[in-house]
């Protein structure tokens, strides 16, 4: 062969090189690990999968997964392994052994994955590594508060971290609180105004006086993380001081309220127990520590959270999966191994918490990946594609409160006296095993702005908290449909009489209700108190959204997506289980009409069949969504210009009035959202 004819035969090698290169994807990989904090001597479970654009590659398609994990030092401990792989869902997952001396400190995990010949992509996650705890027991002489531990040689930057979490500052950043952030507001549990206390500024600490003569420790702040003081913006001594460790990592420690000389109240440890000892009991915090503050919200066990109950402390798997014990098949996870915490700020939100304490977005796939179920135990792909829009927790939790009764509904307008508290409370309706409502949610929250004129929806309601999101979300958002409680309260209302307060929920003495029953005096004070013009009161219905997260069951007890023979398990064609008509999933009418919305009618021998045939899309407004992609079917399509034709395929038509006339798509098609947007007709076409 002549020099010339292999000069031009590596030019066009070189040409088809670069074409080729300009037509390969970069694939968007998916890496986590199946927690996020371990223990020396631990198995890190590595998962990954990859997507082209909106289309999940399946294992058939995946030629190289290859994962790389790092110390925190930068040095390699895995390189370039190649992953297993799921036989069709697409899932590819390693296992790496911690050795004993793993050093602590945040690890690195890549991941590779190549699809075909030229698409591929790489991404990283992180893992924590903990040593084991600092031993105190001669870490000080002589506890003497706070101060002793954030001494400069200590914990003084863990101090001024906690300062600025919102687990002290009950307050925070209001960006996933649409109105909130809108008014530019830092509102959480300060500022803000809920069913269950109505207003925690005011009702900050105090000690109730009992109907037999006895007292008790009340207000909100007896399960603040600090030891009276109110939070303020500005850190200084007397704040940093002000926070109570022990409450968090101390198993052995109590305290109660004491009344300061100045009419004050603060928290000081309880007589009862040997502080010097409990100071020295320094450990992680473990679930029973976190459930000394968090199982009683609310005013009792369980009474607020409706999935957060003493029963979290010791549990078995069938009750929830994370937490149960190992004994029982359950992985004993304490509430951080979900909760990712960098700098004392926690990861997770619920819809109806206003604050953003942490920007890591904490979720299911945060740890089981967006392809949760695995095929080496059974055929999961149709439940993978589910996993696309329906949040994990609507089928593993079909029951919440399944040991503590819940408040569902709680009336101010009615005291009654708890006989085994001495004191007052609301008149409430508590149930157990409740079935969640359902709600899409994309992150996003709506809330009540405290002060603000009511707003009822058609209902006649205030809605106090609420997801934002919907089956066809707005552009930038993705929901997904998520189970809640609903709470739903009689709360004061101020009366209208033509000034600035008008119309206005009002906030109530605590002390003055829970103490003498006397609940419009407690409604006067408390109008005074946040400087209300108290112009008379009504009561109004008020709703608040709770999004339910914990209590997941294993698949033994989880919703059988098919069944319809049992209400309490079954979904679809369940309308007292899920109402998909409610939740904007449209019918689109027999068969022919369905398919006459892309094409003519095909055959298809089952329901199934037929959905796996379309659900590569992911984009399930194409078929269950209004006014998607066509105008009209093609009967009356046709009609737009002249009489229907007859033809075979929606092919030949577009041959016929795009290839040869030149027509353009919109003299034929509208769109229910912009073609470039990622929710319009294009998207799921290119």
């Amino acid at each position: 062969m002549s020099k010339k004819f292999l000069i031009a035969m590596a030019a066009l090698l070189m040409v088809l090189m670069v074409a080729s290169a300009a037509y390969a994807a970069t694939l968007t990989i998916q890496v986590v690990t199946n927690k996020y904090k371990y223990d020396q001597g631990k198995v890190v479970t590595v998962r990954a999968n990859a997507q082209n654009g909106n289309i999940r590659i399946k294992s058939s398609s995946i030629t190289s997964a290859k994962v790389t994990i790092k110390d925190p030092s930068g040095a390699t401990k895995v390189n370039a392994a190649t992953m297993s792989k799921d036989s069709s869902t697409g899932l590819c997952f390693y296992n790496y052994t911690l050795s004993s001396s793993a050093p602590k400190g945040v690890w690195t995990v890549s991941v590779t994955i190549q699809s075909g010949s030229s698409d591929s992509g790489t991404a990283s996650s992180t893992f924590k590594v903990q040593a084991p705890m600092y031993n105190h027991a001669t870490a000080f002489t002589t506890y003497q508060g706070t101060k002793t531990c954030i001494t400069s040689a200590c914990h003084a930057t863990q101090a001024n971290a906690m300062f600025n979490t919102v687990h002290y500052q009950w307050q925070g950043d209001n960006q996933k609180a649409i109105e909130l952030a809108a008014a530019g507001s830092k509102a959480s549990k300060l500022g803000g105004i809920n069913n269950y206390c109505i207003w925690p500024d005011m009702n900050w600490l105090t000690i109730f006086n009992k109907t037999d003569g006895t007292t008790g420790p009340g207000g909100c702040a007896t399960c603040h993380a600090g030891l009276g003081l109110k939070p303020s913006a500005t850190s200084s001594t007397a704040q940093l001081e002000n926070i109570d460790c022990l409450i968090c990592h101390s198993p052995s420690y109590k305290r109660i309220v004491v009344a300061n000389a100045d009419g004050t109240f603060s928290m000081t440890p309880d007589p009862t127990i040997d502080i010097q000892t409990a100071a020295k009991d320094i450990q992680r915090p473990t679930r029973a520590i976190c459930m000394r503050c968090h199982q009683n919200s609310g005013g009792g066990n369980n009474y607020k959270r409706g999935d957060i109950e003493s029963t979290n402390i010791s549990c078995d798997k069938n009750y929830d999966v994370h937490m149960g014990s190992t004994a029982t098949g359950g992985q004993n996870f304490t509430c951080q191994d979900c909760h990712r915490t960098d700098n004392h700020k926690m990861a997770g939100r619920g819809t109806d918490m206003r604050a953003l304490d942490s920007t890591f977005n904490l979720s299911c796939e945060s740890c089981h990946s967006q392809i949760p179920h695995r095929s080496t135990n059974v055929s999961y792909s149709d439940l993978n594609d589910h996993s696309d829009k329906v949040n994990c927790t609507v089928c593993h939790i079909p029951t919440f409160a399944k040991t503590i009764p819940t408040d569902m509904y709680r009336d101010w307008s009615a005291m009654e006296l708890d006989t085994a508290k001495k004191l007052y409370d609301p008149v409430m309706t508590k149930q157990t095993n409740v079935r969640p409502a359902y709600a899409w949610f994309n992150g996003y929250s709506h809330f009540y702005k405290f002060k603000d004129p009511v707003s009822l929806d058609s209902r006649g309601v205030q809605k106090l908290a609420w997801p934002d999101g919907g089956f066809e979300d707005t552009p930038g958002k993705i929901a997904k449909l998520y189970p809640y409680k609903i709470h739903v309260g009689n709360s004061p209302k101020n009366n209208a009489a033509g000034n600035a307060s008008d119309n206005v929920l009002l906030p109530l003495k605590n002390k003055i209700a829970f103490e003498t029953g006397v609940v419009n005096t407690a409604i006067q004070q408390g109008a005074a108190a946040a400087g209300i013009t108290y112009n008379g009161h009504s009561f109004q219905t008020t709703e608040q959204y709770q999004s339910i997260h914990h209590v997941v069951g294993p698949k033994t007890t989880a919703l059988k997506s098919c069944s319809t023979s049992d209400p309490n398990l079954g979904c679809h064609g369940n309308q007292t289980r899920i109402p998909f008509l409610q939740l904007g999933y449209q019918r689109r009418g027999t068969d022919a009409q369905l398919c006459d919305v892309c094409h003519s009618t095909k055959s298809r021998p089952s329901f199934v069949s037929f959905h796996r045939e379309h659900d590569d899309r992911r984009d399930c407004a194409a078929c269950h969504g209004t006014g998607y992609p066509l105008k009209e079917p093609k009967t009356t399509l046709c009609d737009n210009c002249h009489s229907m034709k007859s033809f075979t395929t929606a092919e030949s038509v577009h041959s016929k009035h795009v290839q040869s006339k030149g027509y353009d798509c919109n003299n034929c098609h509208t769109f229910s959202g912009n073609p470039d947007d990622g929710y319009g007709h294009a998207s799921d076409h290119d």
